[in-house]
């Protein structure tokens, strides 16, 4: 190995680490560790030292270093050294060792190559909050069972095969988990697959003792098994967040290029993308800003979602570059103190990504007491703040399906005795643990799953699907499927024929969606008759009009959306009836503005109107007397009504 001084480096200072090529010239900027020198490794094509060692000119005082050298193509990667010993650029584009998922293999940054212009994706056309329909979906795991039929599956072009079926379902938003490079076998000192930083939140739950037991329950399971086990999801301690996977990429010599194809794509066909950035603890908040930068300049991105404690979001929300974008954050409770933040919260740039209304949802959908108070403002989205993205299930919990199939998690695949994964998942199996050939059950989990599917996606917030659940794709029970990079966790493409009657249920609820404003977030409704239309904007009912019943005991509630207040709607009204208990009841229909009622939605196949003679209501017009018309609604249904004023 050759050891030698370097050239005076030509990069700006406030220029961002990493390394760049030009035509004839390759530029690197490193951050050291520690120390007050710096070296740049270079290596040939399959040699384990390096051919050549450069030490870097110091930038002022800092420790920043540069240098800039004449291109050799024959040097294919890159480390750098400082007092502490070698390490991966942090800031590299690419990795070397990362082709294939759950790889050992030791890691370097490769050497970036010169092309004639920039090779950037183009942003898509920007799109408010309240027109968006995520689906969520990890790119490894939507194509890569063989039933995908794509060319290349698990890859970002595997994505790109499907998006027509993107297209067919109704979404309009791509909500990517982690695909920058990150270190998927468990590292040393990580419990569960959760980094070793959540340590302190173990203690604080369970105490040093269990801690204790966990660390060596870890201990005999590495004595038992060959292979390390691996992090599928991508939310670990150890990454690169400026290099794609390259285990994603059909094209391993090119990751970068093949995900911007798929962004370009994706945006083409008019569909927004978010990243999902995973930053720990305490990141630092340049890091931060420079990665978001990134992202946004190079592969498009039309938004994040910010996973993280001390996120530096007031930096993130006044920052100039970033003013077009759109972040997901998971608790509102991360912009108190925030300075400036609360300017934000009318810009329609900010929602939050709780599992909130997913609990309130699930313990209202299997009919829990004293839910109605909770349910009602959680489905209108009864506020003038944030946004709010509504789901029933993501990669944290049951699937849709698994939800109304299983009492218990069923993690015994994770090898950590069912330890691992929520205890408190507010599921029913119906009366039998998991699957069943009864069909009284089969038929009442199917109405429990449209129930719930309904409840999201006709919400008045941004909806969120997650990969699968729109065919009722199963885990088996386990509501905590990180380290199961097999058929658990991919998507099974048979059901989308096996199943077709929920996913046309699926298409048909996005449809109804993007059909009315008055199901998708926007402005704070409000229950007054300020228009003079002889209906309030919103207004909630019981099985008798204008007479709601909050109490404990109470499963059943009426909203109705007077559709005057919708200008893009055609003077439309929208009935929505939610009865969770396990008997029928008839819900008075308004008679204030003559007209017929229609049934668009009926999750129970069985609601019907009916006239009822007995009914005695006060709800009449001109002291006419009213047309005795209800909605028989069947137990645990719901159905939703349209008349056309």
């Amino acid at each position: 190995m050759t050891e030698q001084k370097s050239e005076k480096s030509q990069l700006s200072f406030g220029q961002m680490p990493g390394a760049t090529a030009g035509e004839h010239t390759l530029s690197f900027r490193a951050v050291a560790r520690a120390g007050e020198t710096c070296k740049l490794l270079l290596f040939a094509k399959g040699e384990s030292e390096p051919s050549v060692s450069l030490w870097m000119e110091r930038l002022f005082a800092g420790r920043v270093f540069t240098l800039t050298i004449p291109v050799e193509e024959k040097f294919v990667s890159y480390l750098y050294e400082d007092a502490l010993g070698r390490f991966v650029d942090p800031y590299a584009e690419a990795l070397l060792g990362r082709e294939r998922f759950g790889t050992l293999e030791a890691t370097h940054a490769r050497i970036p190559r010169w092309t004639f212009g920039a090779e950037v994706a183009k942003m898509g056309e920007h799109c408010s909050f309240d027109s968006l329909c995520f689906y969520k979906l990890h790119v490894r795991g939507f194509t890569m069972d063989p039933s995908s039929k794509v060319l290349h599956r698990g890859t970002f072009s595997g994505v790109s095969e499907k998006i027509p079926y993107l297209l067919s379902l109704g979404i309009n938003a791509v909500l990517f988990m982690p695909l920058y490079e990150f270190e998927e076998c468990a590292e040393e000192g990580s419990i569960g697959g959760l980094p070793a930083g959540m340590l302190q939140e173990y203690e604080k739950r369970y105490g040093a003792d269990f801690v204790t037991a966990q660390k060596q329950y870890e201990t005999d399971s590495k004595k038992e098994t060959k292979a390390e086990k691996v992090n599928y999801w991508g939310y670990t301690q150890k990454n690169y967040y400026f290099a794609p996977k390259a285990a994603y990429a059909a094209n391993k010599e090119n990751p970068k290029g093949e995900l911007i194809s798929l962004v370009n794509a994706l945006h083409k066909a008019g569909i927004s993308v978010f990243f999902e950035f995973f930053f720990g603890k305490k990141p630092e908040p340049m890091l931060v800003l420079q990665c978001l930068h990134y992202w946004a300049e190079v592969y498009g991105a039309d938004g994040f979602r910010l996973i993280g404690e001390g996120l530096p979001l007031s930096l993130i929300l006044s920052d100039p570059y970033l003013s077009g974008l759109r972040f997901l954050l998971t608790d509102e409770k991360e912009l108190q103190g925030e300075e400036g933040a609360s300017l934000y919260k009318n810009e329609q740039r900010i929602a939050i990504y709780n599992d909130a209304f997913r609990n309130v949802i699930r313990k209202f959908i299997k009919g829990d007491e004293s839910m109605l108070p909770s349910f009602c403002p959680a489905f209108c989205n009864d506020t003038d703040q944030f946004g709010r993205v509504h789901f029933i299930a993501d990669q944290n919990g049951f699937t849709l399906y698994d939800l109304y199939a299983y009492d218990r998690k069923h993690n015994e695949e994770n090898a950590e005795d069912n330890r691992d994964g929520e205890d408190y998942n507010y599921s029913w199996n119906c009366g039998v643990e998991g699957e069943t050939m009864k069909k009284s059950i089969r038929r009442l989990r199917m109405q429990l799953r449209k129930n719930a599917l309904s409840a999201v996606l006709l919400s008045r917030g941004i909806p969120l699907l997650f990969a699968g659940d729109e065919f009722l794709q199963t885990q088996k029970g386990n509501n905590n499927a990180y380290c199961q990079d097999n058929e658990v966790s991919w998507l099974n493409w048979r059901q989308t024929k096996e199943r077709t009657e929920f996913l046309h249920f699926t298409k048909a609820l996005l449809s109804l969606r993007k059909r009315y404003g008055a199901l998708r977030m926007g402005r704070h409704l409000r229950q007054e008759d300020y228009l003079f239309y002889g209906l309030p904007e919103l207004s909630y009912h019981g099985v008798d009009l204008w007479k709601p019943d909050f109490a404990p005991y109470s499963r059943s509630i009426a909203m109705l959306y007077a559709g005057a207040y919708w200008e893009e709607d055609t003077a439309a009204d929208l009935f929505l009836i939610f009865n969770m208990h396990w008997e029928e009841h008839l819900f008075a229909l308004p008679k204030d503005v003559p007209s017929d009622w229609r049934i668009l939605l009926d999750t129970s196949d069985a609601a019907r109107i009916v006239p009822c003679e007995d009914y005695a209501s006060i709800a009449c017009s001109a002291n006419k007397e009213p047309e005795h018309l209800c909605c028989q609604v069947p137990p645990r249904s719901m159905v939703v009504l349209e008349r056309t004023v």
